[in-house]
């Protein structure tokens, strides 16, 4: 929970938001290694999704196979960390690079997470799936604001440059995910 607070206090104006946490070599590793619980959380959001497509086209839910699901998730994390580094490079901004890593991961963490409870009240505890469509949109939209904050404040960019950086890294992300799930489609 406290790098939850730490994510809000980095997004928002508190300024001792560092504090929330652990910003070294081992930050980083566990920063990382919180990233895998995406996956289970996001496996939930993609049968939530195809449940109700199966319900409303009336046909029987597909099974699913984790692998092409895992890789393409994988690569839309991994996205990140590569974008962010040239930009860090590019920008003379590489002594902060790792600390941004590890704000914008947890922060994925976190979005993930609460995407995860969300489709699971939905899938087992009767919420209608327009909430969780809604919070989906939600996670959507928010990622961009919360890249563009991140950027600024921890990254340290001027407000503009953040924008532009957000941009670009929502951009990439959401061009390595649409190329994923296109591939997968066209091969299944």
């Amino acid at each position: 929970m406290r790098t939850l607070y730490g994510v809000f206090g980095a997004v928002g104006h508190w300024t001792d938001w560092h504090r929330f946490f652990a910003l070294s070599s081992q930050g980083l590793f566990r920063s990382c290694l919180a990233l895998t619980l995406c996956f289970p959380a996001l496996w939930l959001v993609l049968i939530g999704l195809e449940t109700e497509r199966a319900r409303l086209a009336d046909v029987a839910v597909p099974d699913f196979r984790p692998g092409p699901f895992i890789a393409i998730i994988g690569l839309w994390l991994l996205s990140f960390p590569v974008t962010a580094w040239l930009i860090a490079t590019l920008m003379n901004r590489a002594e902060r690079f790792s600390h941004w890593v590890i704000v914008r991961n947890w922060a994925l963490v976190w979005l993930c997470l609460g995407l995860g409870v969300i489709f699971l009240l939905v899938l087992y505890a009767g919420v209608p799936t327009i909430v969780g469509y809604g919070a989906l949109l939600a996670a959507y939209l928010g990622l961009l604001p919360i890249d563009i904050r991140l950027a600024q404040r921890v990254a340290g960019f001027p407000l503009m440059t953040a924008i532009l950086v957000g941009c670009i890294i929502v951009s990439t992300g959401m061009m390595v995910m649409l190329a994923g799930l296109l591939n997968v489609l066209q091969s299944g």
